[in-house]
């Protein structure tokens, strides 16, 4: 599933990317606006990125933007415990606790319930994908705007809601079956933060060594967003009293490192990297 998924967000973003047009500068209030949802979105080089560069000969650049945006709210979605973020924190800790003194199996099924119960006291059985799928293209009207274009969020819902709602359903799907349906371990879905030091054992690269190799003498890669979401298994260990888990890889999440813009020439190998230009010593 979740390779589906991944490839659901490719298939979005390539159809998105090449309906991309720029237009007339809008309104400053908007513009601001979306800059700054966007930057809280994918970080700030990504959003300055999306700004400052000419799209409309090459516009790649959009298409990583657009991955990473919706590999992030994908997994926002699956990682839920209710959809509310008031009450995640309250059921991470007891579900921590319960680790600590009970088998997994005992501490996943009181997981299962409480997603199950708490989902069916607050929705009663309604239909998210659309109130997600509507907020997934106010997303990517942000990110299009800020590239230069003039998509509004209903602009976006009407030419592609299906394939929106299509990667909503993949995640709530998943969502349950991690959440619900599995209790005698625990998969999580990963992405790599922006600015993380690239690790082959944790991640790969979207795009392969050359880019990762790109760039002045020494300069070690970055990660500058998530394209793939990957997949990791925990189980606790036996007669561990303080939730100690085995972790085994399923899916490496892949990304896109920060040498991509040497690769592309829009920046110079004398430059710094745009990811430690913005981090402090």
């Amino acid at each position: 599933m979740v390779r589906t998924l991944n490839l659901e967000i490719s298939e979005v973003a390539t159809q998105v990317t090449n309906s991309f047009h720029v237009a007339e500068a809008p309104e400053p209030d908007r513009a601001a606006l979306a800059f700054d949802r966007a930057r809280e979105a994918m970080g700030p080089v990504m959003a300055e990125l999306l700004e400052t560069i000419q799209h409309q000969d090459d516009p790649l650049l959009i298409d990583i933007a657009l991955k990473a945006d919706m590999v992030g709210f994908a997994a926002e979605i699956v990682s839920a415990w209710d959809f509310q973020h008031q009450s995640r924190s309250v059921f991470t800790g007891v579900y921590k606790q319960m680790l600590r003194s009970e088998p997994h199996a005992v501490a996943g099924q009181w997981r299962s319930q409480a997603q199950k119960y708490s989902k069916q006291r607050l929705y009663a059985g309604r239909d998210l994908a659309s109130g997600f799928s509507q907020q997934l293209a106010e997303r990517i009207a942000d990110l299009l705007t800020v590239a230069g274009a003039s998509s509004t969020m209903e602009d976006i819902h009407a030419a592609h809601e299906q394939h929106l709602q299509t990667i909503v359903r993949t995640a709530l799907d998943l969502q349950r079956v991690i959440g619900e349906e599995v209790v005698a371990c625990d998969y999580e879905v990963l992405i790599v933060h922006f600015d993380t030091v690239y690790d082959e054992e944790e991640m790969d690269d979207i795009y392969g060594s050359e880019v990762a190799t790109a760039g002045p003498p020494g300069m070690v890669p970055r990660v500058l967003s998530t394209a793939d979401l990957g997949l990791r298994k925990a189980v606790k260990v036996a007669d561990s009293t303080e939730g100690d888990v085995e972790t085994t890889m399923l899916l490496k999440p892949k990304v896109v490192l920060d040498t991509i813009v040497y690769e592309l020439g829009l920046v110079d190998d004398e430059d710094a990297s745009p990811s430690s230009a913005d981090t402090p010593n």
